[in-house]
């Protein structure tokens, strides 16, 4: 069904971003440096699977599996919340902020 590909990919889009950001910490970045929201979403190939991208994301963001804030250029960066990390009390007043974007195909370009 179509809501059990949106969960799989949901799932797919969470690996990804887990084994990334485990790896920007060994390799390249400080402990704890999150990742570009907009390197992240972005497919410089296709706007179609970059709206995908975000899509799914979103719903990483709702469940609680991960965050996005500012960095300090004011640009969204996301990083994997670690089970440890949310609690009841901080998913729900998360799931009272909510942003939209607007991300056309000029932005994307």
């Amino acid at each position: 069904s179509h809501q059990e590909a949106t969960e799989k990919e949901v799932e797919r889009i969470l690996r990804i971003l887990q084994t990334h950001f485990e790896n920007d910490r060994i390799f390249a970045s400080p402990a704890n440096t999150p990742i570009s929201f907009f390197d992240f979403v972005i497919d410089p190939n296709s706007f179609a699977r970059t709206v995908e991208n975000a899509f799914h994301v979103s719903f990483l963001i709702r469940d609680g599996l991960a965050k996005i804030k500012l960095d300090e250029d004011e640009l969204p960066v996301i990083e994997p919340i670690k089970p440890s990390e949310g609690g009841e009390e901080d998913s729900r007043a998360a799931a009272r902020n909510q942003v939209v974007i607007s991300l056309g195909q000029r932005e994307w370009k």
